[in-house]
């Protein structure tokens, strides 16, 4: 028993009254996976017509056996007369496999129907944390953190997914009789793919842009539990929203200072700032602003400059900065041998070094009597 294809496209009512037995499916919505369609007496007599949308798979099942499958769109023919035809469509030789995994097992209906199976993304599935999940973060180290999204996920082997989920279904089978179990699963497998993203070095600010990577870790997550069982695959993960509970919050923001205070420049701006604060907090002194200020006062006598004048403080720090960079090698080439040396006689071959001269005031190489920068005699 097979399948003749009979048109390509989509034919008119006029044809179909021409035949006694014409079934057809109308097109899934996101909520339905597979509808169960046949004859008011359970048979489909040779020579029936049989109608395939885009995306959709007809599986047609004899008291629980594959009798043939088509993923590509068409009307049918179906012959019983004729060996299955297999007609593969989008899924290649994908069929080839399916049929000799499965054409001993199938629906346990003892009728002759035909499955149609919903083969397009089935889009927005949310799922979330029902409480805070430990992330090794490579930069923050252990912290916990919910999570809120959506996935996709796609039926790739319409056989498995009939045979292992929905063939009891007396008219249709729907995504919400599905989803309880199957989003357990997904969030159970998530935990184990984002501990597979940490290991790889992601933070956890970063996951929202890992939709690949992350679908990716689902499928080798799932591969037994959705692949093999039910013919499910995980097409897209995107995850909305990520927050830290509040102990790993506040142990990302003193973090983050620790990093950021350790830069010079920043740590400076933050004494400015609390120095403008204590300066106002002195103003505003319940004892008076005097008694204010010479708190301040002496607060910088014991810390320093760098509170009481911070401003003046970065200027000596770009300064000394400076200095440290444009500071001369005291270095000299022997004119006998060549040799780089510091000394005052070379170490390859005693020649005496003729030193070069340098400003003590700005440092510049000084070939006459005076600095050619600044002027200064040279002693």
């Amino acid at each position: 028993m097979g399948l003749i294809k009979s048109a390509y496209k989509s034919i008119s009512s006029t044809l179909h009254d021409q035949w006694e037995e014409y079934i057809t499916c109308d097109s899934l919505d996101n909520n339905t996976l597979v509808v169960k369609k046949t004859t008011e007496n359970g048979v489909i007599s040779n020579k029936s017509r049989i109608q395939v949308a885009p995306g959709q798979v007809a599986l047609i099942f004899d008291s629980g056996k594959i009798l043939d499958a088509t993923a590509e769109e068409g009307i049918y023919t179906f012959d019983s007369s004729t060996s299955p035809s297999l007609f593969a469509g989008d899924f290649g030789g994908m069929f080839k496999e399916m049929w000799e995994r499965f054409k001993f097992n199938g629906a346990t209906s003892k009728e002759q129907a035909v499955f149609y199976v919903n083969t397009k993304e089935i889009i927005d599935n949310k799922f979330g944390s029902s409480s805070p999940m430990a992330y090794p973060d490579p930069e923050y180290k252990n912290i916990y953190i919910r999570y809120y999204g959506v996935y996709s996920f796609k039926i790739t082997d319409p056989f498995a997914f009939v045979s292992n989920i929905a063939g009891n279904v007396s008219d249709k089978y729907t995504k919400d009789e599905l989803m309880e179990q199957a989003n357990a699963e997904f969030v159970s497998a998530l935990d184990v793919s984002l501990q597979n993203c940490a290991s790889e070095g992601v933070v956890f600010s970063s996951l929202p842009s890992k939709q690949l990577l992350i679908a990716k870790h689902m499928n080798e997550a799932l591969d037994e539990s959705w692949k093999q069982l039910r013919g499910m695959e995980v097409v897209s993960v995107a995850i909305e929203k990520i927050t830290p509970d509040d102990e790993s919050r506040e142990r990302i923001q003193k973090f983050d200072n620790a990093s950021m205070y350790g830069r010079s420049e920043y740590a400076t701006g933050r004494m400015v700032d609390a120095t403008a604060s204590a300066m106002e907090n002195a103003a505003s002194n319940a004892n008076g602003a005097g008694t204010g200020f010479m708190g301040l006062g002496m607060m910088n006598g014991a810390m320093g400059s760098i509170v009481g004048n911070p401003l003046e403080y970065v200027k000596k720090n770009e300064e000394m900065k400076e200095k440290e960079v444009s500071k001369p090698i005291n270095e000299t080439t022997c004119s006998n041998c060549g040799s780089q040396e510091n000394g005052n006689f070379c170490s390859k071959c005693g020649n005496k070094l003729e030193r070069n001269k340098y400003c003590s005031k700005c440092g510049n190489l000084i070939t006459g009597n005076f600095c050619s920068n600044c002027g200064t005699k040279v002693d």
